[in-house]
């Protein structure tokens, strides 16, 4: 999860596609994602990431005995947290609600 949030998060800040996320409920709707909002989205991604390191820091990858951590470091776990939310609510804001472009109805045969 951590490799596909800084590979996904890069990939959408750099390039900025634009894209159509489908809805789960129906696939004829959807979000369309445009650079803006393809952008925001990757931030949200790479703040996530962020995150994730600093779990695998503390947690793992520390010097000693595993240690919960001081006030600091939980302001800052705190700080990105509400940033990578923020991000992401950004993005499905900015992203607009519409029809997509690939889907075609059933066809029913008529006897």
């Amino acid at each position: 999860m951590f490799m596909l949030c800084v590979l996904g998060g890069l990939y959408l800040l750099t390039q900025a596609p634009a894209f159509f996320l489908p809805s789960r409920g129906d696939p004829a709707i959807g979000l369309q994602f445009d650079a803006v909002a393809a952008r925001l989205l990757g931030a949200g991604l790479l703040a996530l990431a962020a995150l994730g390191s600093l779990y695998l820091r503390t947690m793992y990858y520390s010097a000693g005995q595993r240690r919960l951590p001081g006030p600091g470091e939980q302001r800052r776990y705190f700080g990105l947290l509400l940033l990578a939310l923020a991000l992401l609510l950004a993005a499905l804001l900015s992203a607009e609600i519409g029809p997509n472009p690939d889907y075609r109805q059933r066809v029913q045969q008529i006897n």
